[in-house]
């Protein structure tokens, strides 16, 4: 058995598992599992760890250790994966990423030769709030607007433009899946924008799809992306990424990927390179696949004890440190 833990709001995003045959796979909130006194033997896959709040975090990191004790295969640990900050720094002092990007509590600031940059949310996967940005009188107004408009200001980031567009107007957006120790190449995405988050129809020529189709068949991309999700201490998830100046340049790590439930395609190479791709996904879990019988695992600990004792009453998780 396998149980993705997610937040209440994003467990549809492994539904496409529900029946496979292959093996079982359970989608449980954070909201349940942290108020359980036992939970049964399987793997676990800690995901949506950046929409987590600090004592949700906390909570799921002193869960996972408890697992993990218990013997049981647990991957990405809430309490060393770093969320999308902490994973562009360190990518960028590592020099993996060219690009960089500034909390506005930063001492740090852009240089001129750091522009343009735009503004984004360090927990939302909303994308950018705005366009490029290409002066610093420009990226004060532009905070201004966004702290004026209600944005939290420690939710939001500077984040210097990193992109190379395949030819004028089209830009791509590559993916890599980490599940386990294995790492599948995805379809690409191709937009119009450099923003290029869900793809536009009719953008892509036949040569496109035969340099996509080879690159997921042949899993082009799985072992030069492997670096990325160690740096990030991530065993599962997704890396976001594009080629620029022929080296990667990885914009984040999603610990909760979308599976979509659509495996068609207007392209037949397109059609085998989606299949092609679901089916390694789909192997993938199943290898992780863990026990599903055996007594139920206890679980206890005074700050999960305290949080049940808090939540016993109400029909939703109140969460409390």
């Amino acid at each position: 058995m396998i149980i993705v833990l997610t937040t209440a709001a994003h467990d549809y995003t492994h539904k496409v598992f529900d029946r496979t045959g292959r093996f079982e796979l359970r989608r449980m909130s954070y909201g349940r599992a942290l108020t359980e006194k036992r939970l049964p033997r399987a793997t676990y896959l800690f995901t949506d760890l950046d929409r987590l709040n600090f004592w949700e975090l906390e909570l799921a990191a002193r869960l996972y250790r408890q697992l993990a004790d218990a013997g049981l295969r647990a991957l990405n640990d809430p309490a060393r994966v770093r969320l999308r900050y902490s994973l562009l720094r360190k990518l960028k002092d590592e020099g993996r990423n060219t690009f960089d990007v500034w909390r506005l509590e930063d001492t740090r600031r852009p240089a001129a030769s750091d522009y343009p940059v735009f503004l984004r949310t360090e927990s939302a996967h909303r994308g950018n709030l705005t366009d490029l940005i290409d002066t610093p009188e420009a990226l004060d107004q532009a905070i201004e607007t966004a702290l004026a408009s209600g944005m939290p200001r420690r939710e939001l980031l500077i984040v210097q433009f990193c992109g190379e567009a395949l030819r004028p107007g089209l830009f791509v957006k590559q993916a890599v899946f980490r599940i386990g120790d294995r790492f599948i190449t995805a379809p690409q995405v191709m937009e119009g924008h450099w923003t290029a988050k869900y793809g536009a129809k009719g953008l892509a020529t036949q040569e496109d799809f035969e340099d996509d189709h080879r690159a997921v068949l042949g899993n082009r991309y799985g072992d030069s992306l492997r670096g990325a999700f160690d740096s990030g201490c991530v065993q599962y998830g997704r890396v976001d990424f594009s080629i620029v100046r022929h080296q990667p340049q990885v914009y984040e790590i999603n610990t909760n990927p979308h599976y979509s439930p659509n495996l068609t395609a207007d392209n037949p190479l397109r059609m085998e390179a989606v299949r092609f791709c679901r089916q390694a996904q789909v192997d993938a879990l199943a290898a992780l696949d863990g026990p599903a019988s055996g007594r139920s695992v206890a679980i206890g600990g005074w700050q999960l004890e305290a949080q049940r004792g808090h939540d016993r009453w109400l029909l939703q998780t109140r969460w409390t440190p």
